[in-house]
């Protein structure tokens, strides 16, 4: 099997494999409250599956020089977050709000990402920093800023939109591995970043509900962003040192001991 084949086997593999696990987390979120559901929206789901893949397509060591410059891109994420929301807010009938929100997010996102690929951000010092800086200021908007309640309701994704979510999570992933493959790691860093489970699911609830309850759904997102950061800080460690499968395994079982903390401590803030 010459490498071309062998790529193309990989790009079609991550894409297969990612979609099907976004599927799958898409099912975990749907059985959730509105509350839960922001910090299971922040599970490491595309990066997680970016590293593993970008391991498989070039090395596990690969891995361990792009993961310091996803902190800051969670920061990233977290403006875009704000972004959606507070486009959110514009009255507008429906498609339009979404059409307006989307493109304003990922104004966002791509306006901050493509200089920190082009720098090859890799002291994860300032990362780190980034991270905190930009999610404290998501924190004051999304979660103190905003005081409202809402009714319950659950989350349900039709078929359709369940393979919406998966095929674009999917794409966003094999993409990751595609320019990391060709442009270089840091590019596959920072597309492993692009917020694919956020902008799925925004448009999705965006569809059924009002800015009202976008606003509770992602109340809690800030703080589970920090799993989404744990994920690389470990994994520069357990790549290199297990491989992509103990690398991988290892790295999201820590991520779930701290999601299950997390969800303890959002227990704690809204009783």
């Amino acid at each position: 099997m010459n490498r071309e084949t062998l790529f193309i086997i990989q790009l079609v593999t991550s894409f297969v494999v990612g979609g099907v696990f976004i599927a799958f987390l898409s099912f975990i979120a749907e059985k959730a409250s509105e509350k839960t559901a922001g910090i299971i929206i922040s599970l490491p789901a595309t990066i997680a599956l970016s590293f593993f893949f970008i391991g498989w397509t070039l090395s596990p060591e690969k891995v361990a020089e792009v993961a310091p410059i996803v902190p800051i891109m969670e920061g990233v994420i977290m403006l875009f977050t704000i972004t959606y929301l507070s486009l959110s807010r514009i009255k507008l009938n429906k498609i339009p709000s979404i059409i307006l929100c989307t493109l304003g997010g990922l104004f966002v996102w791509f306006v901050l990402a493509i200089p920190l690929a082009l720098i090859e951000l890799s002291n994860i010092s300032i990362s780190i920093i980034g991270y905190v800086i930009l999610t404290t200021i998501a924190y004051y908007f999304i979660t103190v800023k905003v005081h409202q309640k809402s009714i319950y309701v659950p989350l349900k994704y039709s078929i359709l939109q369940k393979i919406f979510r998966a095929t674009f999570a999917g794409f966003i992933i094999a993409l990751s591995v595609f320019l990391a493959k060709t442009l270089g790691p840091f590019w596959g860093g920072v597309f492993s970043s692009f917020p694919a489970v956020y902008l799925s699911t925004f448009i999705i609830v965006h569809w059924h509900y009002d800015s009202f309850f976008l606003f509770k759904v992602w109340k809690n997102s800030p703080l589970g962003s920090i799993i989404f950061v744990i994920y690389p800080l470990t994994a520069i460690y357990t790549f290199p040192a297990f491989g992509i499968w103990g690398g991988t395994i290892f790295s999201y079982a820590i991520c779930l001991i701290a999601f299950l903390f997390l969800i303890k401590i959002q227990k704690k803030l809204n009783k």
